[in-house]
Order: structure tokens, then sequence, then C-alpha cells
């Protein structure tokens, strides 16, 4: 079988789609270990591929499970240097970028204490949106290779206690609790904390049944499975070498998570799954600027709602938006040159590989 056929089918079943235009509570993306091959290089092209299309898909914020840079034997410059890299990719983000800690991202000269003054973002913590509360955990507290504290624990207990009235519980962390899918492993280096934290989820599931999705990364391959009700997913292919099969889910990737009320769904996307380009020039010189949207890989995402369509036009008291799909102005930003950035929300309608379907979306100064 084709490899690029292999993976749409892979996708297809590992993946629940739903599309209905404007109707889903918010979406976010996460994805993990995008860290480079070495302290030399800069992030890897797939993962700025995967933040660009994450940009366009425009979710209400984004999610990084940790090993954002690579850390181990880095001295205090390279580590620096690597944060500083990982943060120019992600700069295109407009919308909140959440991040959880790796082994990887403590392990330089400096590590911890770059990643918590660059990201500004503590080791661990908590933030509500919407009526779904999200927890991001520490698995390498103080050294790669540490252990998760009692500290943490009891904070973390604290902390679920104070959502029982949440709709929706997701929690991220780096290292999984269940390594390689295995339930009786972990990547934990405690091993008997490991097992206190999935009894504590599943004690406080079982009372409160809001616990939807526990997220992880460190193993660099695409995994999901549900234990005692709680659904697991490894999402560690944002750009680290892959060290599985395609087959076992050793494929580069993000994960889409939109959310209903209580009801939650993935799916899985390719990198460079669409792109877009402008035309004439997307520089606030023209009254009318064109956006082509064309698929690269076979489609089974046919309605996929995207946000992130920016035109950059000259500055007018209104605009219109046109094309061969459904599309609307959500929001206008007047820039410091002048300017005014349009973003649009269109429903993508890709059609078929061998169609290689064209979406276009204009927008104009209203005359």
């Amino acid at each position: 079988m084709d490899k690029r056929v292999f993976f749409i089918f892979l996708i297809f079943l590992i993946s629940f789609v739903i599309f209905i235009f404007g109707t889903e509570t918010f979406r976010f993306i996460v994805f993990g270990d995008n860290r480079p091959y070495n302290n030399e290089e800069p992030q890897p092209a797939v993962f700025r591929q995967i933040v660009q299309d994450a940009e366009w898909i425009h979710p209400s914020f984004v999610i990084d499970t940790g090993d954002l840079v690579h850390g181990y034997d880095a001295n205090a410059e390279q580590t620096w240097k690597q944060y500083i890299d990982f943060l120019n990719v992600t700069k295109i983000f407009d919308m909140p970028f959440y991040t959880t800690v790796g082994n990887h991202d403590v392990a330089g000269e400096n590590g911890q204490t770059d990643y918590e003054l660059l990201l500004h973002r503590p080791l661990y913590y908590s933030f509500n949106y919407d009526t779904s509360h999200f927890i991001v955990l520490d698995t390498n507290v103080n050294s790669p290779n540490g252990n998760f504290t009692q500290a943490q624990y009891d904070w973390l207990v604290k902390d679920l206690e104070s959502a029982t009235s949440a709709d929706n519980i997701f929690i991220f962390m780096h290292k999984p609790l269940h390594e390689y899918g295995d339930p009786t492993d972990t990547a934990w280096t405690d091993k008997v904390m490991a097992q206190k934290v999935e009894e504590l989820f599943n004690s406080y599931n079982q009372k409160y049944h809001n616990i939807r999705i526990v997220f992880e990364g460190h193993e660099h391959l695409y995994w999901k499975a549900d234990f005692d009700g709680i659904t697991y997913i490894i999402t560690g292919g944002a750009g680290a070498p892959l060290y599985q099969a395609p087959q076992d889910g050793g494929f580069y990737h993000f994960v889409l998570v939109t959310v209903y009320g209580k009801q939650v769904y993935t799916q899985v996307f390719l990198p460079g799954y669409f792109d877009v380009k402008y035309y004439p020039l997307n520089t606030g010189a023209f009254n009318n600027v064109t956006a082509i949207i064309k698929n690269h890989l076979p489609t089974i995402y046919d309605g996929l709602v995207i946000k992130g369509l920016q035109f950059v036009m000259p500055d007018s008291s209104s605009y219109t938006v046109s094309g061969n799909i459904p599309s609307r102005i959500w929001k206008t930003v007047k820039n410091d040159n002048g300017t005014v950035t349009v973003y649009v929300e269109a429903k993508l309608e890709l059609g078929s590989y061998s169609q290689m379907t064209q979406n276009v979306v204009t927008v104009s100064v209203a005359k």
C-alpha cells in the first residue's frame, strides 16, 4: 500500500471527525516532542510546518507536551539559543500557547531557569477555559530524570478538588503513565508515584466523571487508548526523530480537539495537509486580495473550519468577503503601519486528492 494512502487510512481509523460550522464550544491543538536533533540544529522543518498549520486552523489555544529543545550536554549559550529559536518559530501564534516541561527542556545548563524565564510558565500549573479545566504537570522535577514530588501530588489533589464542577478536565504531562501503551509499565522514574497518580485519576473520575483525556509526550509516536474510563493520548510527533514504524504510530502529526459542551472529539492531522497562498501580494497595498487554499493529501477532513486566514488590507471602514466556500470576517485589527489585518473564518471543501480542489476566498475593500 502507498505510504501516503496508508497514513490517511490510519488517521481515518484513529480519528472521529465531526464538522458543524460555527457551533463548537471551542477547539485547541496539542502536539509534542518538537526538539531538534542536537544542540546545534534549529527547530525541525516539520515543526515549523505544524506551527503554521495550527495558526491557519486558529484554535482557541495550543498546548505543547514538552521536549521543546534538545538540552542534553548543552552549555548555557546553546540552551539559551535553542529556547530563543523555539520562541521565534512559535511567535506567529495569534492565540495563547501553553507548554509542558519535558526532560530535554531541563537537561541543558540553565535549562530550567531559561524555561521559566523565557516561556513565562511555572513547571506545573492549571487554568480554566470556558467550562473546562486544564492541568499541566511536571514529570521531571529538578532534573531530567527527576521524580514527581509529594508536593506536586498534594497540589494536584487540591487542584482536582477545585474542578469538580468543570464540564471537562484535560491533563497534560511529558512522560507517559503507560510506556508505549503498556498498562504494566510507565516512563516515570518513580513507578510507585506513577501508580499513585493514576489511582488518583481513577478514583476522582469514578466520583465526578469529568476527566476526559490525559495528553502525554516523550515517545515519538501517536498512541491512544482508554483505561478505566479515561482516554490517554501520546502525541510525540512534532519534529523529533521518529523511533517507531508508521503502523506503530511513528509518524509526524498534531491533534485537534473539539469540545461541544461535555462531548469531546479528536482529529489527528499530518503536517502540510493544506497550504495557503495570497494573491497578488498580502502587504496592504491592494484593495482585493485572494487566498487560495489547496490540499496536498487525500482528504478525510472535508468541512474543516479554519479561522487563521489573515488578509492585510488598506485601512477602510468596511470590507467584504467572497469565494467558493462558506466564509465570514470575524475580526479586524489595525496595524501600526496604517494597514488593517482582516481575519476570515472559512469552511474548507477540499474534495478528493485526484481533483486537488482549490478553495478561494477574496477580501475586498467595500465600495
